[in-house]
């Protein structure tokens, strides 16, 4: 009986995990499959290779985003929906709005700080993926780009993440805990060095602002202000300053120590 506990509170907790990369999975196969049968039709199968299906898959990979990330959003809700667990409200007393643009800043400035650190000590150079992941992730158009990675992902990656496997794991061990390992698959499930090393550090404040608040609507704005800070950054003025690494880091530094002592000042959700 034991036993079989265990392995209930392990599923639990990786289920959402396993989810989310057989969903990957199925479509970047689906879309190599239509690759190939589009191919094939043309007459020119023999043009199809691994590096071809690769490049296919890599030219669509913020369209598979969105579609996977669409699934995540309507699985893990249901299943949060189903547990009571799916709280999206924003119950501060007072300030709203100075509270959501803190929120909003706090994001932008953890960008910054990281985005800082990147470029300071030239971190690309141990990680030949990450150049590619962030250049095809900037694909397919600004618009296009901005509602798939910028807002529709991180609403999935919170609803896994912060939703269903946080709140398993606190049913388990301590919240102070749940949050550091929360946050560690937060990190490995981007799958290359740079990115993971800051997806923990986020995933520390994501996991403590919706431990503190209760609320997805709360962390996902963090997160939304985040991915969409790489767009913010490349328009006129901003890409100057985002040059400049030093500034990134010193202003992602205090924006973000400020912006995270308002945060708990104003939150009144416990």
């Amino acid at each position: 009986m034991k036993q079989d506990n265990i392995i209930k509170k392990i599923w639990l907790c990786i289920y959402p995990l396993i989810f989310w990369a057989v969903n990957q999975f199925v479509a970047g196969f689906l879309f190599q499959l239509y690759f190939l049968i589009d191919m094939t039709n043309k007459g020119k199968v023999n043009l199809v290779t691994t590096q071809s299906l690769t490049e296919f898959t890599s030219e669509n990979i913020v369209l598979i985003l969105l579609i996977t990330s669409v699934i995540n959003i309507l699985f893990f809700a249901f299943m949060l929906k189903r547990n009571n667990k799916l709280n999206i409200g924003l119950n501060c007393e007072e300030g709203k709005i100075p509270y959501i643009i803190s929120l909003i800043i706090m994001g932008i400035s953890f960008f910054m700080f990281s985005s800082g650190i990147i470029d300071m000590f030239d971190l690309t150079k141990y990680s030949d993926s990450y150049d590619t992941i962030i250049n095809s992730l900037s694909s397919g158009g600004v618009i296009f780009n901005i509602i798939a990675v910028g807002i529709v992902a991180p609403v999935s990656e919170e609803l896994m993440i912060r939703g269903v496997i946080y709140n398993n794991l606190k049913k388990y061990i301590k919240p102070a805990l749940a949050v550091f390992i929360q946050a560690f698959l937060f990190g490995i499930m981007h799958m290359n060095i740079i990115q993971s090393t800051y997806a923990i550090f986020a995933g520390l404040i994501l996991g403590y602002i919706y431990e503190k608040s209760g609320s997805l609507l709360v962390s996902s704005i963090f997160h939304i202000s985040f991915n969409i800070s790489n767009h913010l950054f490349s328009i006129p003025l901003l890409s100057d300053i985002a040059e400049i690494p030093l500034l990134m880091l010193i202003t992602g530094v205090i924006l973000l120590i400020y912006t995270f002592k308002y945060f708990n000042k104003k939150s009144f959700y416990n």
